[in-house]
């Protein structure tokens, strides 16, 4: 069913959703439901809602976009078909030069559904000479791109999509994308090899914080100081993606110094990522309020989680920590101006267990920590304990663990499946990504997924705007 509902949508269906940055919402939402899973049933309930609301693509222009030419219309919407179809004519062609060139046979990713198709994961391994190709197809044309998107998290999101799922078509479609999304007035905050720029960053490994955090998150720190910097006061009404590109475009000199504050105090690739997660869980949920028994998620925070959940799997096929770094930053500045438009909220939320979660985004010690974490399994087959599939990933446990950590993100996930807002799936499936890459973190990931499936009541204190 999910299959299906790709391939009903593809070359119908815009994956920009009426301008906003929700683009591709209905392939994304049928994909996470199958993760945590869904019945075919809950699939199709998730098509049959986003299909009243789609963009239909409109009649393509008459112009023909090749490797060499690519580049010459970047960021019109309008051209959208035709990025489409240059790159779904280039990953075909990839493919069947690989699949001609292998002595094994292959199967196409659009061939039949099978689990195989929806939980082929390039972060865990490279599993076939497709897959490698296709990650360095995907790499050799974003990270071009990666500069001009720092007002755009949509389109890493859908292509975190293709990447994580192995989907040819929504690999085409994330590309085709970033393409109409790129912005030129923001390319300016992130450096390009050209220039000669170096990362500044080292290692990539996941960082696992079973004991209670070490240290501040910076990000948190930063976003204090810019809620009281009165450089950033002043606001006219226009939409929010308006809003993003001009403070992103009038106030160069100011956020790149703040970049280069957060910049300094993370130092690798597994640093931000974790700084990201927690921060962009943090003020999702700072920005969160309750009207009657409706809870009001802000959709444009909630982008930077899933834009920071799809950078997991990106980071995983760029070809060097300069851009990864690359990459990084620009999620980061996306998370800096949105902050700034949805009103600079203060930074404070409450967990389903009434922990402060304190201004450097910790939340207070518990009286029992546990140490049980589950972790990626490093080989399909575990000497010891148990694993199980959420997520499309497989997942180790100790044997004690099993019912501690694995079994509340289950029945989580299925609460989160039916949830009344159709974001929650998305959010709920990135906390546990996050935990999973970083630990528990004192439950902060598992305790702000309780918060978005609604089993605790947002805090009086919430200041942000929902929507």
């Amino acid at each position: 069913m999910a299959l299906s509902i790709i391939q009903a949508q593809y070359h119908i269906y815009h994956t920009d959703l009426s301008g906003y940055l929700a683009g591709g919402d209905m392939v994304q939402d049928a994909l996470t439901r199958y993760a945590l899973g869904g019945t075919s049933k809950d699939l199709y309930q998730t098509y049959k809602r986003f299909k009243q609301d789609k963009e239909r693509i409109p009649p393509a222009p008459t112009i023909t976009i090749t490797t060499r030419n690519w580049r010459d219309w970047l960021g019109h919407k309008s051209y959208y078909h035709d990025y489409l179809d240059f790159f779904d004519h280039e990953l075909s062609q990839l493919e069947a030069r690989t699949l001609q060139g292998s002595s094994s046979p292959l199967s196409s990713s659009t061939a039949t559904e099978t689990p195989s198709l929806l939980s082929t994961s390039w972060s865990i391994s490279h599993s076939s000479p497709l897959a490698e190709s296709m990650a360095k197809m995907v790499s050799d044309y974003l990270t071009p791109l990666i500069p001009g998107l720092c007002a755009s998290t949509g389109a890493l999101i859908h292509l975190g999509y293709g990447v994580e799922f192995g989907s040819r078509l929504l690999i085409a479609e994330g590309l085709a994308y970033a393409c109409i999304s790129y912005q030129p007035a923001t390319a300016c905050y992130i450096p390009t090899a050209a220039s000669g720029a170096t990362s500044s960053w080292s290692e990539t490994s996941s960082t696992k914080l079973n004991a209670p955090q070490q240290k501040r998150s910076p990000t948190v720190s930063i976003l204090n100081m810019i809620r009281n910097d009165k450089r950033l006061d002043g606001m006219f009404d226009a939409g929010f993606q308006a809003k993003l590109n001009v403070v992103m475009s009038s106030r160069v000199s100011l956020l790149k110094s703040y970049l280069g504050m957060w910049t300094s105090q993370v130092h690798s690739v597994s640093d931000a990522l974790l700084d990201l997660s927690q921060t962009s869980g943090l003020l999702l949920f700072t920005a969160t309020n309750r009207f009657g028994d409706e809870q009001q998620l802000d959709k444009n925070l909630a982008n930077i989680l899933l834009a920071t959940h799809a950078a997991r799997f990106l980071v995983k096929i760029l070809p060097s920590e300069f851009e990864k770094e690359q990459l990084l930053k620009a999620i980061w500045m996306s998370l800096v101006a949105t902050f700034v438009v949805q009103g600079r909220p203060r930074l404070i939320a409450r967990t389903s267990s009434s922990q402060s979660i304190t201004a450097d985004g910790l939340p207070q010690e518990k009286e029992q920590e546990s140490s049980m974490t589950p972790v990626v399994a490093e080989s399909e087959g575990a000497e010891q304990g148990s694993t199980t599939k959420f997520g499309m990933a497989t997942i180790y446990f100790e044997p004690e663990a099993v019912c501690t950590s694995a079994d509340r993100w289950k029945s989580l996930s299925s609460e989160a499946i039916h949830a009344d807002h159709r974001i929650v799936p998305k959010i709920v499936r990135s906390l546990f990504w996050a935990e999973l890459e970083h630990g528990e973190c004192n439950d902060l990931f598992y305790e702000l997924a309780l918060r978005a499936v609604g089993d605790d009541p947002a805090s009086d204190e919430s200041t942000g705007p929902g929507f």
